[in-house]
């Protein structure tokens, strides 16, 4: 059975078949967290880092070379920067954010 997106634990743990599942709730809550003023700016800035990095053409394992661990380094680049803006973020806040989705 699949948790709940409103699971804020599930977010700070994210699997890559929890996010894929949830991927639709989970750009509109990334949208409300990047317009929310009480979420850290680096935290963001982590974050849209790590989306630079995927949509780069310069890779640390490039894609064409080894092309299965070349996606998976880009898609872990991703995972840790959204891994980082979520822990970041005040639970409360996360919370908030989670009811409001839905």
């Amino acid at each position: 059975m699949p948790t709940r997106l409103s699971d804020s634990s599930a977010l700070r743990q994210p699997s890559v078949w929890k996010l894929l599942w949830h991927l639709p709730k989970l750009f509109r809550l990334l949208v409300r967290l990047f317009r929310d003023s009480r979420v850290p700016v680096f935290g963001k800035i982590v974050f849209a880092l790590s989306i630079a990095y995927l949509l780069s053409p310069i890779d640390l394992i490039p894609d064409f070379i080894l092309p299965i661990i070349g996606q998976i380094d880009d898609l872990a680049a991703v995972l840790a920067g959204l891994r980082y803006l979520l822990r970041r973020t005040p639970p409360n806040v996360l919370e908030e954010h989670l009811a409001q989705i839905g």
